[in-house]
């Protein structure tokens, strides 16, 4: 069997690792670090607690299955390594939200949603619920009164951040739980929380968003709670019937969706009951089964393939071009990379006129400026 490592290139999270509880929320909701301790060291806790034969590691090995999320600085200090060093090794990134398309020096990659799977390069895998998730509370009964907005203020559209929201819901409180807010938020407390919020900014990449998970709805599910969302591929694709959430795409809908539940108990209770019943698709032992069938069944058969192979002889910084052309992206991807790379330039030209902008206002103020006497 090949080894599994989990690369973690942050020696001080690796050195204290087995100290991460899963039943203390405090880890899992620290905003800056939260993305590579949710999937890497998370996972690895999960995989190694179930028993399966996985390490993580600051380091690479020599050979085997490396995990990895490409962010920034991870993928700086993997690529930083010697080209043959890494020939031997089988790369498995996790997209994550970082990119919406592929790193093309991996060998295949873990996806958020259906959207990217295609179960040869790419395995959808549900990101893990919330840890120490703590539910609805049952005393609220079918009562609104509170909205709750969990993540951060970037990913809320401007129609929720304004008094006239406020006011279009009348008595029911709105809630927002930020990172602005709290060096620690409470993503993980819902048990005065009667329905979650978590409608996002629409990029302009297509007709609704698809780069993200579904983990506002699954976390909704885990608390026993209703949601109003957005319209993304990731909640979609789990739909099976209105109960499952209500979609909104502004603050005028879900206005209107908060008083139909209010003026309807007995639709607000079925909901209730429908995400404690869809949790259970959702929990931890059912993901770990997931990753076990990728790393150990998927990713075995994938690594025979005659691409994979050719891969591992060309030297490591060609291997982007191998891949490029024995597994092109889709034209969704397509479009994501080149925006990527034309974005950082299109600011880059805007600073430029903005400051030229600013230095002609400026010049033409001191000239328009009294002389003094």
């Amino acid at each position: 069997m090949l080894s599994v490592t989990f690369y973690h290139p942050f020696k001080e999270e690796v050195d204290h690792v087995d100290d991460f509880s899963l039943d203390d929320w405090r880890p899992w909701c620290d905003p800056s670090p939260n993305r590579r301790r949710a999937w890497i060291v998370q996972t690895y806790l999960r995989l190694s607690k179930a028993g399966y034969p996985v390490a993580i590691s600051d380091k690479l090995p020599e050979e085997g299955i490396v995990v990895m999320l490409p962010e920034r600085e991870t993928r700086a200090r993997f690529l930083g390594h010697e080209n043959g060093s890494l020939r031997q090794l089988f790369l498995l990134t996790i997209r994550a939200d970082i990119a919406g398309y592929r790193e093309f020096f991996a060998d295949a990659e873990v996806v958020q949603n259906g959207f990217f799977a295609d179960e040869r390069m790419s395995y959808w895998i549900p990101h893990w619920p919330q840890p120490a998730l703590i539910p609805r509370s049952a005393a609220r009964g079918s009562e609104i009164r509170t909205v709750a907005f969990k993540g951060r203020i970037g990913s809320l559209i401007d129609d929720f951040q304004s008094t006239e929201w406020q006011d279009s819901i009348e008595d029911v409180e709105f809630v927002v739980d930020t990172p602005h807010q709290s060096e620690f938020p409470r993503w993980h407390d819902y048990s005065n929380v009667d329905l979650l919020l978590a409608v996002r900014t629409d990029f302009g990449d297509g007709k609704f968003r698809c780069e993200k998970p579904a983990s506002k709805l699954v976390n909704a599910w885990h608390a026993g709670v209703p949601a109003l969302l957005g319209p993304e591929y990731a909640y979609r694709e789990l739909r099976r019937s209105e109960l499952d959430f209500i979609e909104v795409r502004s603050a005028v809908e879900a206005a209107r969706a908060i008083a139909y539940l209010k003026d309807n108990p007995d639709v607000y209770r079925a909901m209730c009951d429908n995400a404690r019943t869809r949790a259970l698709e959702f929990t931890p032992d059912r993901i770990v089964d997931r990753w076990a069938d990728v790393l150990f069944e998927q990713i075995p058969a994938a690594r025979a393939r005659r691409s994979a192979r050719f891969s591992r002889v060309v030297p490591f910084r060609v291997r982007n071009v191998v891949t490029l052309v024995t597994e092109p992206p889709s034209p969704y991807e397509f479009r994501k990379m080149i925006g990527a790379m034309i974005r950082p330039a299109m600011d880059s030209v805007r600073n430029i006129f903005r400051n030229r902008a600013a230095q002609v206002r400026a010049r033409d103020d001191s000239n328009t400026r009294p002389s003094d006497p």
